[in-house]
């Protein structure tokens, strides 16, 4: 990575934000740049579970960035970035889903796949695919949304239980954790009566 002088480009995320605010012109832009880098492929992920096809997720993501640009000076690390920016990309889905009316499938094409790096082979894209809709259909089957988000999220995106808990607004005692003991304790009796009827998980 390039640092926009000699000395070494900041790592974390913090460190980037402090080089952003202290920056001006083509540094505060080198700066955001950089910052939105490391989550390219993160919000990549969380657009394809939250619209469900590739182009529609594009778009999604595109918006995102532009907003989060947009509002980059407003953001004070009460939360994580990667929080801020997920927050952004839901609101951004369900604004859409209001827009294009009943229609909309709120989260439901929620999906634990990551968009590849590189393009695996057909077989292997295939195999993939099967397996996340094998995913998707297990949790659409055994839990409820707020219990498929909170899944996904601590799961699929690697959101640390506090977090989420601060992402959704849960006041309930035991937050996010609370959520994930429940889906826990629901996919075992379900994958128990997929085995049992001979079925694959």
């Amino acid at each position: 990575m390039i640092g926009m002088d000699s000395t070494p480009s900041p790592s974390s995320d913090e460190e980037l934000l402090a080089a952003y605010r202290r920056a001006s012109g083509e540094g505060r832009r080198a700066a955001a740049d950089r910052l939105f880098a490391r989550y390219y492929e993160q919000v990549g992920r969380w657009c394809l579970r939250l619209a469900g096809e590739r182009e529609a997720a594009a778009d999604l993501a595109q918006d995102v960035f532009l907003k989060a640009h947009r509002h980059l000076d407003s953001f004070q690390g009460a939360s994580q970035f990667g929080t801020w920016l997920y927050s952004i990309a839901r609101n951004e889905s369900i604004n859409r889903a209001k827009r294009s009316g009943p229609s909309a499938d709120d989260d439901s094409e929620e999906t634990l796949i990551a968009i590849p790096a590189s393009d695996p082979n057909p077989e292997e894209l295939a195999t993939r695919n099967s397996s996340a809709r094998r995913v998707d259909r297990l949790l659409a089957q055994t839990l409820d949304e707020k219990e498929r988000i909170v899944f996904t999220l601590h799961y699929g995106d690697e959101l640390p239980l506090a977090a989420i808990t601060s992402l959704l607004r849960l006041e309930n005692s035991s937050g996010a954790k609370a959520y994930i003991v429940s889906a826990k304790r629901k996919l075992a009796r379900a994958v128990e009566r997929m085995l049992a009827r001979g079925e694959r998980a």
